[in-house]
């Protein structure tokens, strides 16, 4: 707004007051109008338009983040699982897309609309309903050690069996169990892991499996063991390297990797590594395996640099 004609209005002794509301009304009603035709001038009218389509589709709801150009967009399955689907557009034409979903690459790609966006994660959701069926029912029923928080984006799941072993399992696209080993390797879970791999049965879920391979009434869940911390309602212990639960820029939890049964320590898998490479003089692993003496029982142990 002109702050000159302002003070020129207000100084100006030849204006009756009804001429001076008018004046003012003019350089007002003008300032409104210029900061509308500014705002407009960033509004993806396109965009506007595809919301409004789409905010009227079933099992589809939209809501505006901080700006109009962060969008949440929720997609409800057929059993009524809510999924987010996060939408943002940095000052280009590009949608960007974050969602907690197994697949990468469809999350790190640009989409030309919110079309575009709906309907591909549409099918994707469409199309994983196995695959959150299952994951569903471990997270009820396991004491899920590793992920921390488990969500439908990470497609594997560490199970408790005992105080020194996990039961890796990754589930695929298809809701189907693949991977599965044992984390802190004992013989009697070995056995039985073997023998029940040969017996799978395809038509029960991944939980049912798991109990009659293991011979199990139900999941256990963790006794408490010092030092400890609470991670979702489950006692899980301290790297004994680092002496933490969890190491900023670390992701997951310590884990029984000594295949001593007598050893009962945890220790986080990149500490581990680390420890042993440092034990051999820094020489590089080979295969990316790093051998030595468990830090605690002086046991032999090894270490993959990642995790399998």
């Amino acid at each position: 707004m002109d702050v000159d004609n302002i003070h020129d209005l207000f100084h100006n002794s030849s204006y009756s007051l009804p001429t001076l509301l008018d004046k003012l009304n003019i350089l007002f009603t003008l300032h409104i109008n210029q900061i509308d035709s500014f705002d407009l001038n960033i509004v993806d009218y396109k965009l506007l338009e595809e919301i409004k389509e789409y905010s009227s589709t079933d099992g589809i709801n939209l809501y505006f983040g901080k700006t109009l150009r962060d969008i949440k967009c929720v997609i409800e399955d057929d059993i009524g699982r809510k999924h987010e689907i996060f939408i943002y557009s940095f000052g280009s034409k590009k949608l960007h897309v974050n969602a907690t979903l197994p697949c990468s690459h469809l999350i790190n790609h640009d989409y030309e609309s919110l079309g575009d966006i709906v309907r591909t994660f549409t099918k994707i959701v469409s199309d994983l309903s196995c695959y959150f069926h299952q994951l569903e029912q471990i997270d009820q029923l396991c004491a899920v050690m590793d992920p921390e928080s488990p969500t439908f984006r990470e497609d594997y799941r560490r199970i408790y069996l005992d105080d020194r072993t996990w039961l890796h399992v990754e589930v695929t696209a298809d809701g189907l169990a693949t991977n599965i080993h044992l984390v802190g390797n004992t013989e009697e879970w070995h056995n039985k892991l073997q023998t029940g791999l040969l017996q799978w049965d395809h038509d029960k879920n991944i939980v049912e499996n798991i109990l009659t391979m293991f011979e199990l009434p139900s999941f256990s869940f963790p006794s408490a063991i010092s030092p400890t911390k609470e991670v979702d309602d489950i006692s899980v212990s301290v790297c004994r390297i680092c002496l933490c639960v969890e190491l900023p820029g670390l992701c997951g939890l310590p884990q029984p990797l000594c295949k001593n049964y007598a050893c009962g320590v945890f220790f986080h898998r990149a500490c581990l590594y680390q420890w042993l490479i440092a034990c051999a003089g820094y020489q590089l692993a080979d295969f990316g395996v790093a051998t030595g003496l468990c830090p605690n029982c002086l046991q032999p142990i090894d270490c993959d640099e990642k995790d399998n």
